[in-house]
């Protein structure tokens, strides 16, 4: 090989090699931006937020999700919602007394709404459904809060996935779809998201004059402390309800249509068979002799928690729209503890068991609790019939 040769060999493998290093430094570079901007951009991003708060919930994060939602922002709007058309359907309201439940329902506003991110928190860190008690505990707002959660459709609507997020200035929105699990209906929730964030500078936005002419400049806000954007509206939550309480409603009336007859026959029959627990009781000295505890208890045995289980089997047997299974529940509900009541009544009397008896009551104050419910339910009726004084 000659020297000419050779020299040339030698320069085209230095090119290859310059090249070659060019390369590597070109992709070293490309992924320290990479690397920059994934950091430094898009990490403070409303789409970033959104798809870290879908796998926080798929995974379980409770904190990292609640970083990303505002529930005591949303539940205010959410509530707003929710009890604009509450009194809409029940016809056993005046026009004036229409007006004075909507005026009360403002009023709990505030203590509705802490109650509700109560329950959603709690449901965020167990995975569990529970009320929030305290205030709303019962019915001294002259609330049911369990009924009112159900027509929420928070507790069985489903998340699918995120669909899209657009980033508009200061704001943005993100869409999910969902699915209401009673009635299987699909729909696209529309969020708006804020960044809370308040560690930044700004540079620019200012006018300058120069020649005479006054020019302003462009601004840019650099964020110091990263990102916080947050969900704070769901912006068709009404257009949710509208798009699936009427199916509801319908299956619900379907059901109430179809056990009507087995409700109103075993009424007749309750009412003469309390009658008869009524008079078997009765004592001249105002205490019931060994022999009619006996005869008490062997009613009960026979004939009362019988007619009961009658009652709820022939209920068991008619088919329940997606939307009645709130009422279906509420209904088996009512029958075990009214049936648990009646038990420990047979053993408060027949062992002389004050403890029983207090169980007994115990439990009868549930059921009138459940069938106060159902009789809502069942009537459409609003969820507060009196209105109590604010504490």
């Amino acid at each position: 090989m000659d020297d000419y040769t050779w020299r040339m060999r030698l320069a085209a493998r230095r090119r290859r090699r310059q090249r070659e290093r060019l390369f590597v430094l070109a992709l070293l570079v490309m992924a320290i931006t990479a690397v920059f901007l994934y950091f430094s951009i898009y990490t403070k991003t409303p789409e970033y937020a959104m798809r870290e708060m879908v796998e926080a919930y798929k995974a379980g994060d409770a904190e990292t999700f609640r970083r990303h939602v505002d529930l005591d922002s949303i539940t205010l709007q959410a509530y707003d919602d929710l009890t604009s058309d509450l009194f809409k359907y029940d016809m056993n309201l005046s026009d004036r007394e229409r007006s004075l439940f909507e005026n009360f329902y403002v009023l709990i506003r505030r203590q509705m709404c802490k109650g509700a991110v109560k329950v959603l928190n709690t449901y965020i860190d167990t995975r569990e459904w529970t009320l929030p008690g305290e205030i709303l505990k019962g019915r001294q707002l002259g609330i049911d809060y369990d009924l009112l959660l159900d027509r929420s459709l928070i507790r069985h609507t489903a998340f699918i996935d995120l669909e899209d997020v657009d980033h508009h200035g200061e704001e943005a929105t993100a869409t999910f779809s969902v699915v209401e699990e009673y009635s299987q209906v699909p729909f696209v929730l529309k969020v708006t998201l804020k960044n809370l964030a308040n560690e930044g500078f700004n540079i620019g936005g200012s006018e300058t004059e120069i020649f005479g002419k006054k020019i302003k400049f462009p601004g840019f806000t650099f964020n110091l402390g990263g990102s916080d954007w947050k969900i704070v509206r769901v912006d068709n939550y009404r257009g949710y309800l509208d798009a699936v309480s009427p199916i509801l409603r319908k299956n619900l009336a379907d059901y109430i249509d179809a056990t009507e007859e087995i409700v109103y026959r075993y009424n007749r029959t309750f009412q003469a068979e309390q009658d008869n627990f009524i008079s078997m009781q009765k004592s001249p000295y105002g205490i019931m002799f060994a022999n009619q505890r006996v005869e008490v208890s062997n009613y009960i045995t026979n004939t009362v928690i019988p007619t009961l289980e009658s009652r709820q089997a022939e209920l068991d047997e008619v088919p329940v729209p997606e939307g009645a299974q709130f009422l279906a529940s509420l209904r088996q509900e009512s029958t075990r503890v009214t049936i648990m009541a009646w038990q420990s009544y047979i053993t408060g009397i027949t062992e002389n068991s004050a403890t029983a008896l207090d169980t007994a009551e115990s439990l009868h104050k549930q059921e009138l609790v459940l069938d106060q419910r159902i009789e809502e339910i069942v009537h459409n009726s609003a969820i507060a019939r009196n209105l109590p004084e604010l504490p």
